[in-house]
């Protein structure tokens, strides 16, 4: 047993010396291996795998997408041009067949042969060949229109996704602006930013910008359910776009020159503090985008919810009694997606 303990040991020790032998020199292949990782670090990222999914990276080829939508729109096009192309071409080389026997009878060389057939014959030969590239170019024509449809139609989705995306980051924006509020009977005020009310007060909240005119047909049309605005915790902040800074500033609080008892309610806020201008300025210009220049005119409407979300934009007139609704709604349901275009 002694003995077999004391080979056991050699041997293992035998290998241990193996394993912690010096190692060899490197050889020249894997000098130059090392060199070139060091050199480039991405050099061992361009394995086959990797490659594939770097090209899968690269952006679709838009003809090939328009291509692909027009088939799903249209898919027997093809066929029919093939149809076309295939039975036209048929009828090409029986006219010129059926004009060589023609040319034959005419000049002496063959005389059983029936005039009479034969220029019926080259008659439908060819006048088949007419009615097949008429409709191989009306087809063609066809497609063309078709793909310009769908050009046009993926054009408008990428700018939609941006304006969508435009519209999320004012979100964001409009957080941050002031308004001031009344918070006493007797008329007094205090200013806080959007994101304070909504997540201090819960406050939903209503941007009417536009025109004069616009903003004050929006406040009158609101004064008739101010009680709705107070019971739904809701806010009205008009933002009047024809009227300078100082001309707002300068408007008259008292006296002779009272404003307006529309003016004045206590669900209606004023857009205060610098921001607003840019804001309002951006929404007005994606508005006029999708619905052209009358939306200067008719003027604009944000629905905010008190959770930050805009769930509606809407052009012209406030349809106010829905608006409240809809906020009703969305404290009652789970946060939606919230970003709808004009």
């Amino acid at each position: 047993m002694k003995v077999l303990l004391g080979v056991v040991t050699l041997v293992s020790l035998s290998r241990g010396s193996e394993a912690f032998s010096p190692a060899q020199p490197a050889t020249s292949s894997t000098r130059s291996l090392v060199q070139s990782c060091r050199s480039s670090p991405n050099a061992l990222l361009t394995t086959p795998l990797f490659a594939e999914k770097e090209k899968s990276k690269k952006p679709f080829d838009e003809g090939l997408r328009t291509k692909l939508v027009s088939e799903s729109i249209a898919p027997w096009r093809t066929l029919r041009l093939f149809l076309y192309t295939a039975l036209g071409a048929g009828a090409f080389i029986g006219g010129l067949v059926n004009l060589s026997g023609t040319a034959a009878a005419i000049s002496g060389a063959r005389s059983d042969v029936d005039m009479n057939t034969e220029y019926i014959n080259l008659a439908i030969d060819f006048g088949a060949v007419a009615v097949f590239a008429f409709l191989t170019k009306f087809d063609l024509d066809k497609q063309k229109d078709l793909n310009e449809n769908v050009e046009k139609k993926i054009e408008l989705k990428k700018q939609q996704k941006q304006l969508v995306k435009g519209m999320k980051e004012r979100e964001k924006q409009l957080a941050t602006l002031n308004v001031e509020i009344q918070v006493s009977a007797t008329g007094d005020t205090k200013q806080a930013s959007v994101r304070q009310l909504q997540a201090g007060a819960r406050q939903h909240m209503i941007v009417v910008a536009g025109p004069k005119k616009a903003t004050r047909d929006a406040l009158i049309g609101a004064n008739l359910l101010k009680m709705d605005f107070a019971m739904s915790n809701v806010l009205v902040v008009p933002f009047e776009t024809d009227v300078t800074e100082a001309d707002r500033l300068s408007r008259p609080e008292g006296g002779f020159g009272e404003r307006p008892m529309y003016e004045t309610q206590p669900y209606v806020a004023q857009a205060v503090g610098e921001g607003w201008q840019e804001y309002i300025k951006s929404e007005m210009s994606d508005a006029v985008k999708q619905n052209g220049e009358k939306v200067k005119e008719e003027g604009i409407a944000i629905v905010v919810a008190s959770t930050g979300k805009i769930i509606r934009r809407g052009v012209g007139k406030v349809p106010w009694r829905q608006m409240v609704e809809q906020l009703q709604a969305s404290t009652k349901e789970k946060e939606g997606s919230g970003l709808l275009p004009f």
